[in-house]
């Protein structure tokens, strides 16, 4: 914890909204499936699901310009507001014997949105108040936190969101106000936009256009996206796999079958995460971040292809293992390569830009779903590695252009 004390105060504040964002998830938001399911049903729990998606990513898109045009705090402040609003409006939606489910729909809509306000807006804030030698430190340190959050969010959700679910609303509410706090009283800006004339102010469409152009960037967010593609199979193919290949055992009485191992999988990465994180970051520390991404995701791509070409406890609990290994070196990697590639009057606008990834990689993780009965597992497995040879050779392009420039 020494990295996170010699931090500026900034970062470690935003260090400690991450936290409190990503417990907030394991406890409530990872369970709101099982919600609207239970009370709308599956097809409409689809459709609100696939909203939250587009609302996030809109949320992303307006961050980043405004990051950039009004300075990151006040972004940062605004979302945090909206997630009060949602909060409160949660709890008003599940009184005792008054649940709405439609507002709450709408409440965590809002969450949602807020979060990513602020999420986005504090990713150009790291950039900003971190520099060459620390940012890699930093972007470990945040990835560090959300693991920890989120087995700390989980086992309390897992633990009171059937019998108290008022009682995990609360507490959303009380992390909200507390990063409200942390953000409107005490966070500082680290940035000071640069006031044009209003014929010389770029508006959104204009921003994100320069940032569109930046074909080295751009080649670089195509690397990003096919190994976000890899790792989104942990909630597509992976599940699909286990529940219907995995060959259920019993340990000391305990049975395991595909959604328990399943289970297995995620706290054994998050534990890994939280254990060998500052380990293999120090192991690592002289890498170049291209090296780092390069291995990292070849692990992870390994990993992955290993758990679905094998249905028995072991091996796939191995898999688990060097996929998590990879993805322990490749995140802070591919955060602080990404940072070096941004113009740094435009971080906001650039961050924005890098928001497309997840749904991008989400909608190709889920056409690969689609299509798997077709080519079973094996297909599966080799679209992921000439997934993962796309990924090195664009981020082998990438790099190459950006130091001859």
């Amino acid at each position: 914890m020494k990295e996170f004390w010699n931090l500026d105060k900034n970062l470690q504040l935003r260090l400690g909204i991450v936290f409190l964002g990503a417990f907030s998830y394991g406890t409530v938001f990872s369970s709101m499936t099982i919600y609207y399911n239970q009370h709308l049903g599956s097809a409409i729990t689809g459709i609100l699901l696939a909203l939250s998606a587009v609302a996030t990513f809109v949320a992303g898109i307006l961050a980043g310009f405004f990051a950039d045009r009004n300075g990151r705090k006040p972004v940062m402040v605004f979302g945090t507001v909206i997630q009060l609003l949602g909060a409160l409006l949660a709890i008003a939606s599940n009184l005792p014997g008054h649940v709405n489910p439609w507002s709450t729909f709408i409440a965590f809509l809002l969450i949602s949105f807020g979060y990513n306000l602020v999420i986005t807006a504090g990713n150009a804030m790291i950039i900003a108040a971190s520099n060459a030698e620390n940012r890699k430190v930093v972007f470990m340190l945040d990835y560090w936190a959300q693991n920890l959050s989120v087995i700390l969010g989980a086992a309390l959700g897992a633990w009171l969101f059937r019998p108290a679910f008022e009682a995990l609303l609360v507490i959303l509410l009380l992390t909200v106000l507390v990063s409200f706090f942390l953000t409107t009283f005490v966070m500082t800006e680290t940035f000071r936009p640069i006031v044009k004339a209003k014929e010389e102010a770029e508006n959104i469409f204009q921003a994100y256009k320069t940032v569109l152009q930046d074909k080295t960037y751009m080649i670089f967010m195509g690397a990003n996206i096919a190994t976000t593609f890899i790792i989104m199979q942990f909630d597509n193919f992976l599940p699909v796999h286990l529940s219907n290949s995995f060959k259920t055992i019993t340990f000391f009485g305990f049975e395991i079958y595909g959604q328990r191992m399943l289970t297995i999988y995620l706290i054994l990465a998050c534990v890994l995460v939280v254990l060998l994180m500052t380990t293999l970051n120090r192991l690592t520390k002289d890498w170049s971040h291209q090296k780092g991404f390069i291995w990292g995701s070849l692990f992870m791509a390994i990993g992955m292809i290993f758990s679905f070409l094998t249905t028995t406890f072991t091996p796939i609990f191995i898999a688990g293992i060097v996929y998590t290994l990879g993805e322990i070196v490749y995140t802070p990697s591919v955060q602080t390569l990404g940072a070096d590639l941004m113009n740094p009057e435009k971080i906001g606008s650039y961050n924005g830009v890098a928001a497309i990834k997840m749904p991008i990689a989400s909608i190709l993780a889920g056409l690969l779903v689609s299509i798997s009965p077709m080519i079973k597992a094996t297909g599966v497995s080799l679209v992921l590695a000439l997934t993962e040879v796309l990924a090195i050779i664009l981020v082998l392009v990438a790099v190459n252009r950006h130091q001859k420039t």
